[in-house]
């Protein structure tokens, strides 16, 4: 296991490195990237001004929301950005790389691709982070839940969307369905925990884990509720041993295309 996650380290870091080659490229990408997330923070502003606090949301809260949601999108996208090609991988035969790889399957798999743009995101994320911290006057162990959280909200992005691309081997053309999808976990990500009550926030939260990537963690540094730190910590164990198991099951469907294909 320790060789396998020094494996995706190092091709992690071979991935950056190539994407900073074209510098320009790169940089124009990334500051993009983070210019277009801060639309969400004016919509929220005004929002907030317009209609007032939603469930003990303040506009503080929601900065500090879409930081956390943000810097753990950058991060999954940026290291494992493979997932989100499986369907073509799949659908095109190219899948058969990994298939014959002595690596791990799935390890090979989330690795084999990088999104320069979310750089942009976790830059953003972390310059969110930052000012939330500073207008809330962040104690110490509220900076250390933050960094706890990020690390295990992670692990839910990455399992969720190991199970959503995990689809691409039971479906011809698997790109709609996966989409479709991922916009549905992805979308509640983008709102405050006000929004969300009853069965609605027990959905978002226990069937798709939405909430858990943004809403409830900020709750949890907000309030330093030890209690939700230990629900999401279970949660995203739960997760990770589900999205593992359902690829390793969902493997078994593939069957190779034979296209003359060779991918990097």
């Amino acid at each position: 296991m320790i060789k396998e996650i020094k494996f995706a380290l190092y091709v992690i870091k071979k991935n950056i490195q190539s994407s900073i080659e074209l510098r320009s490229s790169f940089l124009l990408n990334v500051f993009g990237m983070a210019i277009n997330d801060t639309a969400f923070i004016i919509l929220w502003v005004y929002f907030v001004k317009s209609v007032g606090v939603v469930g003990g949301w303040t506009t503080y809260d929601i900065i500090g929301m879409l930081g956390i949601s943000a810097l753990t999108f950058g991060i999954v996208y940026t290291t494992c950005y493979g997932l989100f090609k499986l369907p073509d991988n799949v659908a095109s035969g190219s899948f058969d790389r990994f298939m014959l790889s002595p690596k791990n399957i799935l390890i090979r798999t989330a690795t084999s691709a990088i999104e320069v743009a979310a750089v942009g995101d976790m830059l953003f994320g972390i310059i969110c982070i930052c000012i939330y911290g500073f207008l809330i006057h962040i104690t110490l162990m509220q900076m250390i839940l933050i960094l706890i959280l990020i690390f295990f909200t992670s692990i839910v992005f990455l399992s969720f969307m190991i199970i959503i691309y995990s689809l691409s081997f039971y479906f011809i053309d698997a790109n709609v369905i996966t989409n479709g999808i991922f916009q549905l976990f992805n979308t509640p990500t983008l709102f405050h925990g006000g929004a969300f009550q009853g069965a609605l926030r027990f959905v978002f939260t226990f069937i798709i884990p939405s909430l858990l990537i943004s809403a409830i963690p900020l709750e949890t540094i907000k309030n330093t509720s030890y209690r939700s730190l230990f629900m999401i910590i279970i949660l995203s164990f739960v997760w990770l041993f589900i999205a593992i198991k359902f690829f390793n099951i969902s493997i078994k469907k593939y069957e190779s295309s034979n296209f003359m294909t060779f991918g990097n």
